[in-house]
């Protein structure tokens, strides 16, 4: 890879550690421990971001290093859906049985996938249902306790589908029309392709910054219908 899409890759991993680390202070800060939750969740995916930024610092060779990325980001979808819905039930006592036994049938899902002698890339389907699922429960909570997520934040979180329509699309285009292995050799549709991502990150970074910035204008407090972290 170019140095120019090494760094949209640095950045895109660092956009979402740093939104992990903002939403876990801002659950501190307006005290909801769901939200430092959320925050756990998204480590998942963290995960997988280094694993592909150590799978192309391999020279795409060590095939181990994406699957085992792919597996992250499977659990990072469920890992998020879950957390989410934790958010929505926190008030019903049987909230938690929930939660276990949706993450307990994503990941039986998955385990049986892989023990079907599929690879990693099996695992897709399943982590992109889980991901919509996630979303659609997002603009839920969004409407019922906008206090949680910003607006901003929402639409970063959504804008990762156009992410993954647009690499689909470099993916196709680089393999069936150019010929070449894989989208990483086409370094400019691969870097134009990350620069979708590296701005999905970088507005879920960015809602929560501002919901921050708020608080620490207002002496602590949320304005709103009734006055929230104070």
């Amino acid at each position: 890879m170019s140095i120019p899409t090494w760094i949209i890759h640095l950045l895109t991993v660092s956009e979402w550690l740093t939104a992990l680390l903002l939403i876990h202070r801002y659950g501190v800060r307006i005290a909801r421990p769901g939200l430092r939750l959320f925050a756990v969740a998204m480590l998942p995916h963290l995960v997988g971001g280094l694993l592909v930024l150590a799978f192309h610092a391999s020279g795409d060779r060590v095939d181990g290093l994406l699957d085992t990325a792919r597996l992250f980001t499977f659990l990072g979808s469920w890992s998020l859906l879950a957390a989410t819905l934790w958010l929505l039930l926190r008030a019903r006592s049987k909230a938690v049985w929930v939660v276990a036994g949706l993450m307990a049938a994503g990941v039986g899902w998955g385990v049986s996938r892989l023990l079907g002698k599929a690879d990693a890339a099996a695992l897709l389907p399943g982590a992109s249902l889980a991901y919509l699922a996630f979303l659609v429960l997002l603009l839920v909570l969004q409407r019922r306790e906008p206090v949680l997520f910003s607006p901003v934040t929402v639409v970063g979180f959504w804008l990762l589908l156009v992410f993954v329509a647009g690499t689909i699309a470099a993916t196709v285009f680089a393999t069936e029309r150019l010929g070449l292995p894989s989208l990483s050799h086409a370094d400019l549709l691969h870097r134009g392709s990350e620069l979708l991502l590296t701005v999905s990150n970088l507005l879920i970074a960015l809602g929560v910054y501002r919901r921050l910035s708020t608080l620490d204008a207002s002496d602590g407090c949320l304005p709103g219908p009734r006055e929230v972290g104070c």
